[in-house]
């Protein structure tokens, strides 16, 4: 019975220790990832995003949005409906920004088509030339693409809720397994004074 009670608190040690670890994987700042070219995948990072540029591709539900912070761009995917909202919080308050939470992972090859058609659009219609009056064009390559946007892009659909999920269900065991041994120990006294009452 006391191999229960070990299981037990051992499970809540375990849980809480998940718990506390997670909380000090601060996540960093994503320039510091892509303008270093890293390719570093699963990385905790933020974005305080200033300005929705727009979408690379959207289904109905997710999409891949290009967002600048700090004077840089970024690609970001994430839920259509919280891309909606940031975007009106920051259409709202333009001298503010809006904190993003993900992981990091790799830009798909398919992606850096649509970056590059992306860049290139923005760049002719928001690009001025100082005394210049005649359209530019502004295509990139691959290289200059990773200049802009660096090989990975924030994931906010991946954040690691999974940690919290495995360490409240560890300590729910553990608990339950506490609760067992107290129960059981309840109900081994109750028995000895009712066997001993009986004597």
């Amino acid at each position: 019975m006391k191999k229960i009670l070990i299981i037990g608190i051992t499970l809540i040690v375990i849980g809480l220790g998940l718990l506390i670890y997670k909380e000090f994987i601060k996540p960093v700042n994503i320039y510091t990832v892509t303008n270093s070219g890293s390719k570093e995948v699963g990385k905790e990072v933020y974005l305080k995003a200033t300005f929705e540029a727009g979408s690379l591709i959207t289904d109905n539900t997710n999409g891949y949005y290009v967002m600048f912070g700090d004077g840089v761009q970024y690609i970001v995917y994430m839920n259509n409906k919280y891309a909606a909202k940031i975007n009106r919080y920051l259409l709202d308050n333009p001298e503010d920004s809006y904190r993003i939470e993900g992981t990091t992972k790799l830009i798909p090859s398919d992606m850096v088509e649509r970056g590059r058609r992306f860049v290139k659009e923005w760049l002719d219609k928001n690009h001025n030339h100082e005394g210049v009056t005649e359209t530019h064009s502004h295509e990139i390559d691959e290289e200059e693409f990773y200049h802009y946007f660096g090989y990975v892009y924030l994931d906010t659909t991946n954040k690691s809720y999974v940690v919290n999920i495995i360490s409240y269900i560890i300590m729910m065991i553990g608990i339950l397994c506490v609760m067992y041994f107290v129960n059981s120990k309840l109900h081994f006294i109750d028995g000895y004074d009712e066997q001993k009452q009986s004597a």
